[in-house]
């Protein structure tokens, strides 16, 4: 499978499954998804994380982080 396959799948379902997260309300689990996913892509890509398709997964595995975070920071109160 060529770079542009893997970029696109991983960034088709990387935003399928934050999408997914979001609905079902879970902070700690977009957190943990994200960051495997993310991880996941860093591996698979190597080094080319930061082009095209994969960088639309990258930043979405970032927000979710940070969207997280809040939620869990706003749920503690």
């Amino acid at each position: 499978m060529n770079n542009k396959t893997s970029s696109g799948i991983l960034a088709a379902l990387s935003v399928a499954v934050l999408l997914i997260l979001t609905a079902w309300g879970s902070a700690w689990a977009m957190l943990i998804v994200s960051a495997v996913v993310l991880g996941l892509g860093a591996a698979v890509l190597r080094g080319r994380l930061l082009r095209g398709a994969a960088l639309v997964s990258a930043v979405g595995c970032i927000v979710a982080m940070l969207v997280a975070a809040v939620l869990h920071t706003i749920s503690r109160k």
